[in-house]
């Protein structure tokens, strides 16, 4: 009786271990195609990347490994600290109001260092690298990495973080 459910056990673990080995193998194909399709699709792209790591500490919380796909980099540079990423520039943030939760006095102008299409690009690579569980970055790109995406291929560098 016992027997009989451990090996039942065993079947299901086995079961469980081949499907996440399908599901890395087809993430990895998949990866592979649509990157080369972003670059053959947007002459101006040229990289991007990210990083990826389980942290040290956690304030208590379990540590838990993350591939940091919305905070990515775009022909070498950070897009939050990219002077292209948006189409208006704050030249004055004004006054919060607590009451209505805007800025008053909020002052906008036209970004000339916006690139339309590299924004779009942006988006639509967050929204691909979206697609994937952390269990594929982990296995294909390694903890405690950076990634970087080029034409040429994938580059995997080790990762310093605190």
């Amino acid at each position: 009786m016992k027997e009989d459910k451990f090996k039942r056990l065993k079947e299901k673990q086995k079961e469980i271990s081949d499907l996440k080995k399908q599901m890395i193998a087809e993430s990895n194909s998949i990866f592979t195609d649509l990157t080369k399709e972003f670059f053959d699709e947007n002459p101006e792209l040229e990289s991007f990347g990210w990083n990826q790591y389980t942290p040290y500490f956690n304030d208590g919380d379990t540590c838990e490994f993350s591939a940091n796909t919305d905070y990515i980099y775009i022909n070498g540079e950070h897009v939050d600290d990219c002077d292209w990423i948006d189409e208006k520039k704050v030249t004055n943030w004004g006054k919060w109001n607590n009451t209505t939760r805007v800025y008053e006095g909020r002052i906008e102008i036209d970004n000339d260092k916006y690139n339309k299409s590299l924004s779009d690009i942006t988006t639509d690579i967050k929204d691909f690298l979206g697609h994937f569980e952390d269990d594929f970055f982990i296995s294909q790109f390694g903890d405690h990495s950076e990634i970087t995406v080029t034409r040429e291929g994938i580059d995997i560098s080790d990762y310093e973080h605190d």
